[in-house]
């Protein structure tokens, strides 16, 4: 499962990739990817958190599409939002590791 965030119709959205596979468009070889799609973000939890919390359903089968692999802009996380069916959008994560360069016997 990956989790992207992409552009499509002149917005950002976020969807589950299930598969990449590669396809004749018009003559033209493309590589697309099968997903589905998260929905867009919930306006009044953004606006509460002051824009620090992106909340979306999960879709799952109920809404699939085909985008082209070109309109992935990155990686991101779906973290649930405990006690809901809901999901929160976890941008930049990492496990954290630092090195230092500095061993400790």
């Amino acid at each position: 499962m990956t989790l992207t965030q992409i552009f499509t119709q002149g917005t950002i959205a976020f969807v589950e990739i299930r598969f990449f596979f590669r396809a004749t468009i018009n003559g033209i070889k493309e590589s697309l990817a099968l997903c589905s799609l998260y929905s867009f973000s919930d306006e009044q939890r953004r606006e509460y958190s002051h824009g620090a919390l992106h909340v979306h359903d999960y879709r799952g089968e109920d809404e699939l599409c085909v985008i082209r692999v070109k309109t992935i802009l990155s990686i991101v996380g779906m973290m649930p939002v405990p006690g809901t069916p809901d999901f929160y959008l976890l941008e930049k994560f990492s496990l954290g590791v630092i090195d230092t360069g500095i061993t400790v016997d």
